[in-house]
């Protein structure tokens, strides 16, 4: 008699896994290291300030008068506010039937879109876009914003703030990255009064920082096989910079900036909101409306135009 095997029998049940993978990365490094303040209105406004040049002819004589200074008020600046948002929308047979990897499919797909919301967040917060004030608002996000210390290729141009609004980025030519390059930036920073903290970079350029070798060698330990070839702590002469490989900026910019001179503005903290019911299904909407608060761009600096 043959032996009976698994191919030829129908009641074999499916090997379907319980649980649901997601490798999408989620990491937002520029949101999560900036500061966070309420807004309270569509087009979010702050003031900027900053010190007189220092004057090292400051003197006057014995028993003078006192001279009327020249006193210079605080800056206007402004930024639109963005809503992001995700629908979710799940049939109620999708609800009541037995699912692997979940026991409630609403509750997972409301979770994920929660995790999907925080990366558009990255993405738009470090991005060039121009601030828009009409129809579906954009936040001019900070690749937009630096414009003091930008380093671009021929013909590139940052307009910044200017009038009210964050200008548009235009791209030049494409040039690769070097050490001089990176210094220069964090040197300008410095020269501005500005503390760089952290640098944001794609992973291409990411790769590239890692073969700067400074004043120093990249070490290899013998004894538990271990080769460190990365660069994610930059030493120089004008401070010391955390480098964080960046999955959501553009790919031909390199960012280093100070995050206390970034806050995160919000009109509405991100909701749930239940949508109404039109038929066998439960929809909810998940809305956050903010923006991106620049207290001083100067502080910071881009490296554009970078093919590698």
């Amino acid at each position: 008699m043959p032996t009976l095997i698994s191919s030829q029998v129908t009641h074999v049940r499916e090997d379907l896994a319980t649980v649901i993978s997601m490798i999408s990365p989620e990491e937002t490094p520029f949101v999560s290291s900036i500061g966070k303040t309420k807004a309270t209105a569509t087009k979010h406004e702050w003031l900027q300030d900053t010190l007189a040049s220092a004057n090292s002819s400051n003197a006057a004589v014995e028993g003078a008068d006192s001279s009327d200074s020249t006193l210079v008020s605080p800056v206007r600046l402004s930024n639109q506010a963005q809503i992001f948002t995700k629908d979710v929308r799940v049939s109620g047979t999708l609800q009541a039937v037995s699912t692997a990897g979940t026991s409630d499919e609403l509750a997972r797909q409301i979770a994920k879109a929660g995790k999907e919301i925080k990366r558009d967040i990255e993405a738009a917060l470090v991005s060039a876009n121009p601030s828009v004030a009409a129809g579906a608002r954009k936040l001019g996000g900070a690749e937009a914003w630096i414009k003091t210390n930008a380093q671009h290729g021929a013909n590139g141009v940052t307009v910044g703030y200017s009038s009210g609004a964050v200008g548009a980025v235009t791209a030049g030519t494409a040039r690769a990255l070097t050490e001089t390059m990176f210094v220069n930036a964090l040197q300008g920073i410095w020269t501005a009064g500005g503390d760089p903290k952290k640098v944001i970079a794609p992973g291409t350029l990411k790769s590239k920082i890692s073969t700067f070798v400074g004043g120093g060698t990249k070490q290899q330990n013998a004894k538990d096989k271990t080769v460190y070839q990365a660069v994610d702590v930059y030493n120089s002469d004008f401070g010391t910079v955390d480098i964080l490989p960046h999955r959501f900026m553009s790919t031909s910019t390199v960012i280093a900036f100070d995050s206390e001179l970034w806050n995160q503005a919000v009109v509405r903290s991100l909701e749930k909101k239940e949508l109404a019911k039109t038929g066998d299904s439960d929809k909810f909407m998940l809305v956050t409306e903010l923006t991106l608060e620049c207290l001083n761009e100067a502080g910071n600096a881009k490296i554009a135009d970078l093919n590698g």
